[in-house]
Parts: C-alpha cells; sequence; structure tokens
C-alpha cells in the first residue's frame, strides 16, 4: 500500500470518529417550552419542600431557574425533567410558580403561602422558652435522663439530638428534613410529639412549629 493512499484511508477513519462522537450527550435546555402542570402541596409553611411537576424542564438544572413570585429562588433540592423540588424560602404572600429554562417561561400555578416571620428568630427568647415549656419537663426531654437520650433544655443537648435523629434533629437551614420538626408535625419516626406535658392533647401550636422552623431556615443560631 502506497503512502498516498495510507493518507487517504487514515484521513477517512478520522472523519467518521469525529463524526461519530460529535453528537454525544445533550443539551440542558429542551427543545419545547417548560409547562408546569401542578404544585404540591398548593399551600405550604415558609421552609417547606414543594414539588413541581410537568415537563420540559430538562435533566438537570443547569443555568435554568424556579420564579416564585417573579423572584429566582437558589434553594433547589432536586431537578429533573418532570419535577422539580425547592424550599420554600420566607415570602410573606401567595404567589405564582413558573420555571424559566433556557430564558422561556412557563405558565403559572397558584401557590398559597403560610409561615411568615419578619425579622430574626431568637434561640434564647422564643426557642428555648417553647421548648422548656412543652418539651424539656419532667420525664421527657430534660438532664441526663432525658428520653431517646435527647435533652432540649440546653442548646448543646438540642443540637446533639439522641438515639432517634442524632445531629439531623435540627440542620441549619433545613427545617423540612429537621427531625425535631417532623415530630412536631406528626410525620417523624416516634409520632406526633411530645407525648406529655401541655400540648399532649392538642400538640404543638402551629404558630410556634413554624417560629421554631423559622428559627432553623435561620442557621439554628444560638443566638
Amino acid at each position: 500500500m502506497n503512502s498516498v493512499l495510507r493518507i487517504f484511508i487514515v484521513a477517512g477513519m478520522t472523519g467518521t470518529l469525529l463524526f461519530g462522537c460529535k453528537d454525544l450527550g445533550s443539551s440542558s435546555v429542551p427543545t419545547q417550552p417548560p409547562v408546569v402542570f401542578s404544585v404540591s402541596p398548593s399551600t405550604a409553611a415558609v421552609g417547606d419542600t414543594i414539588r413541581i411537576m410537568g415537563s420540559n424542564f430538562g435533566p438537570v438544572q443547569a443555568s435554568s431557574e424556579v420564579l416564585l413570585a417573579n423572584c429566582s429562588t437558589a434553594v433547589i433540592i432536586s431537578w429533573n425533567d418532570s419535577e422539580i423540588r425547592v424550599k420554600l424560602p420566607n415570602i410573606a404572600a401567595n404567589l405564582a410558580v413558573r420555571v424559566n429554562v433556557g430564558s422561556r417561561i412557563s405558565n403559572s400555578v397558584a401557590l398559597g403561602v403560610t409561615g411568615f416571620i419578619s425579622g430574626n428568630v431568637s434561640y434564647a427568647a422564643e426557642v428555648r422558652s417553647t421548648l422548656n415549656y412543652g418539651c424539656a419537663i419532667s420525664g421527657c426531654h430534660i438532664g441526663s435522663s432525658a428520653v431517646s437520650g435527647f435533652d432540649q433544655s440546653t442548646y448543646a443537648g438540642l443540637r446533639a439530638g439522641g438515639v432517634n435523629y442524632g445531629p439531623n434533629v435540627v440542620i441549619p437551614g433545613d427545617s423540612t428534613n429537621s427531625g425535631i420538626i417532623r415530630e412536631m408535625r406528626g410525620i417523624g419516626i416516634v409520632g406526633r410529639m411530645p407525648f406529655g406535658g401541655p400540648w399532649q392533647a392538642s400538640g404543638v401550636p402551629d404558630s410556634l412549629i413554624r417560629r421554631t422552623a423559622r428559627w432553623i431556615q435561620q442557621g439554628a443560631l444560638y443566638n
């Protein structure tokens, strides 16, 4: 085989390889505009995770965004072509949820918002008093003999958690998955807390659950 023929064959094979590989992978921007079918739940509290169901969101977020009341929110939990999960920020209004993909904006779906709290929540002045009144009481979550090893009478004990959640009982910035909020709302491991004390029958008042959740959203500071 002469050198000219070899060059021709190699060049042809190189062109085939390049052509065969150039379409590998796909764009994160679908060819069709995004569509929102529904938002679940239709009413959510500040700090909750909401699910946005639809189509043409793209396989990954990339530069796409969720718009809440025309404002972009950065707290995305997960993103795929048909479902987005996003943490609800502290917004004091009912709002429209839309998805922006490749500068194409979807239709809007209404979402009701509860639990807005203005200003910072203080552990010392607000959260500790809630826990000391209904949770860190005799026979429950106080001292070295606290139920489940979970002492809620001090900040250190609260952050340490117990046998059920450990440090995940309070996850700074994530009230939705913080064990203490899940137990107060009755969706956790052991059932709605508290089991004793003044809130045994009624449960912790929703306003105080929201305030504790807001403290967690703000970083669960020792303030």
